[in-house]
Parts: structure tokens; sequence; C-alpha cells
């Protein structure tokens, strides 16, 4: 399967784009990226000059977003929020950045995709992957979603990580993410675009030295919390690899002990040494 082509367009969000409609005709500097870079920018009476010289309408811009957390897709004169509605899953899909020149996330249907309470989503990533110290090998890492968490197992120094994600939809997302573009163009990350449990399908035993598993909510993908698939896990993970499972705490204001649940489902599959950190479970597999 062909790699995913990140977009090139100038993403900016509603802070940026309310900066543009209220600034002063002259040169600003913001960020189109979202954070990554900064850029001269010229606002005129009724239109914003970009560095690539197209036009645009400040009346477009001013149709296309709501909130200051809006990212926006400039592509040419033209602009668009990034957001939309799929009628397959029926969910709406949106990028959302909760911190000024921060990575965003992904809200599916109401539900980040990152924690964005005291921490950015690519804070939220690095707490989580750093819990899995690499001595080269490989790593699979059960979703893909915008690639933050690839692009840190990569820099932790695994040889190759595969990287699996199921939803187009997000994919989408990830493929306009101006910080999801290292991800795509890393020789080291494998994208495999294809459900999780069909890919450990055909999977070899113990091939991977460590596992990435961080899920959506357990409402919105509650089979990649079952026994079944953490017996998938510990066959192809090498004995004495490491699991990481993000667990989150749903239903945890009512006294549910999800984590617990998981911890004990873990060392039926015969995983050991099963404990809570960052947020979720960390064990390693047994010999």
């Amino acid at each position: 399967m062909g790699r995913l082509t990140p977009s090139m367009s100038f993403v900016i969000s509603g802070r940026v784009a309310t900066r543009f409609l209220e600034a002063p005709v002259g040169e600003v500097h913001v960020s189109l990226d979202l954070g990554l870079t900064r850029s001269a920018v010229t606002v005129q009476e009724d239109h914003v000059l970009l560095p690539d010289g197209a036009r645009l309408s400040k009346r477009d811009l001013a149709e296309c977003f709501k909130d200051p957390q809006d990212c926006i897709e400039i592509a040419g004169a033209g602009c668009r929020k990034i957001y939309h509605y799929c009628p397959q899953t029926r969910r709406y899909y949106k990028l959302f950045q909760p911190f000024e020149d921060r990575a965003p996330t992904v809200v599916i249907a109401g539900a980040t995709m990152h924690a964005i309470v005291r921490m950015d989503p690519w804070a939220d990533e690095a707490e989580k992957t750093r819990l899995l110290s690499s001595k080269g090998g490989e790593c699979l890492d059960t979703c893909f979603g915008l690639g933050y968490s690839a692009q840190l197992l990569a820099r932790a120094g695994f040889d190759r990580v595969v990287s699996c994600e199921v939803d187009t939809n997000v994919l989408a997302c990830a493929a306009v993410n101006p910080w999801s573009r290292a991800a795509l163009q890393d020789q080291r990350i494998e994208i495999v675009q294809t459900d999780v449990r069909d890919y450990l399908r055909g999977c070899q035993r113990e091939r991977f030295a460590a596992i990435f598993h961080d899920p959506p909510t357990v409402h919105l993908a509650g089979e990649l919390y079952s026994t079944a698939l953490y017996a998938e896990l510990a066959r192809v993970l090498l004995p004495g690899g490491t699991l990481y499972h993000y667990v989150g705490s749903p239903g945890g204001r009512l006294g549910a002990d999800h984590a617990g649940r998981i911890i004990q489902r873990l060392r039926e599959m015969g995983f050991v040494n099963a404990r809570r950190r960052a947020r979720g479970v960390l064990a390693r597999r047994g010999s």
C-alpha cells in the first residue's frame, strides 16, 4: 500500500484568522502551520496577501470558522474549516487546536483523541511513549491517529514503527495537519491502513520488541479493549517485551475501575508486572 501523501497547504487556527480580520493594514508575523514556524503576512483592506502570493479574501475567511480553536486549511485563494461528517460512521470529525501554537487533536463525535486538560496533545503522547524505552527492533503502534506516537517512538530509537489506522476520516485529518507531516514522510514509519485486528491475524509470532496501544475511548472502539485482542498482542510481542495500554478513566466518577479490569485481562493473556502508569497500564510479556 502506498504512503499517505501530506498536504503542504497553509493551516491556521481561528485565533490567527481573527488576527487577520482585526489587524490594521500592514505586516503581521503569525504561524501558517499551527505553531511549527512563523511567517510574515501582509494584511490589506479587504484581503490577506500570503507568502506564496495568494490573495485570501477576508470575507471568505470570516465565514469559514466560528471558534478560536477551529483549524482552517488555506489552499490557493480559498479556505475551509477542517471539519466533515461521515455518513458511514455517522460521526463528525474536526481538527481542533486547544492551545495556541501547539499540536492539534481530532475531535470525533464530540470526543477528543488526546488529553487537552493541563497539557497539549503532543505532550500527552510524549508522556505515554517515553515509557517504552528502545534498544532497537520494531514497535507496533496500534492506532496511528495523527501520527504523534509514531513519530515519538521512532525518535525513541526503534528501528521501525508499524502503525495501523482503519478510519480513513482520521487519516484525512492527518494528511492536512502540519504536525503529522513528519510521520507521513518518515521512512522508519510504516502506516498500515487497516484494522489492527486484521493486521495481527497475518502477523508472525514474537515479532515486536514493544507495543503502544492508545485506542479511542471504549465507547467509540470497545473491540480494542477485548481479551481476544490482548491475546493477539501477547502472541506478536517478544518474551520480555513491553506493552503500554492507554486506559483513561471512563466511568471514573461513578467508581468504575476500568484499568483494574484491563490489568486482570492482561494477566490472563500472559502479561506480567501489569501496573498503572501515565493514565494507562504498563505490562510485560512473560517468558
